[in-house]
């Protein structure tokens, strides 16, 4: 499932509902998707920021998951799968809504 851009507000509430206790039994976040980093990074946070206009750096993570900076922002790209739904959602979340949402520093 791909998220149709509304604000970064619409990510951090999609994320927030993956994160609730209820949902946690239900879903598992994931590495971002097999590929070059650069090329993953911008696919993926330019679907779900289209105001981003160039990915200048892209790091793969030991856990699968891509640290990247668009324009002046830096943005941490994942996969969650949703049991429930039996699908798998290709993440950019901004690092600050990472950091405050899931406690982790990107």
């Amino acid at each position: 499932m791909k998220l149709p851009y509304r604000s970064s507000i619409a990510i951090i509430g999609f994320c927030s509902t993956f994160i609730s206790a209820s949902a946690i039994a239900q879903s598992s976040v994931g590495a971002a998707p097999k590929g070059d980093a650069k090329v993953v990074a911008s696919r993926i946070i330019k679907h779900n920021f289209p105001s981003c206009r160039t990915v200048s750096n892209a790091v793969r993570a030991p856990d699968g998951s891509i640290r990247a900076r668009c324009d002046t922002s830096n943005y941490m790209v994942f996969t969650i799968f949703n049991a429930k739904e039996g699908k798998t959602s290709e993440i950019a979340l901004n690092c600050s809504a990472a950091k405050k949402l899931l406690n982790v520093d990107c």
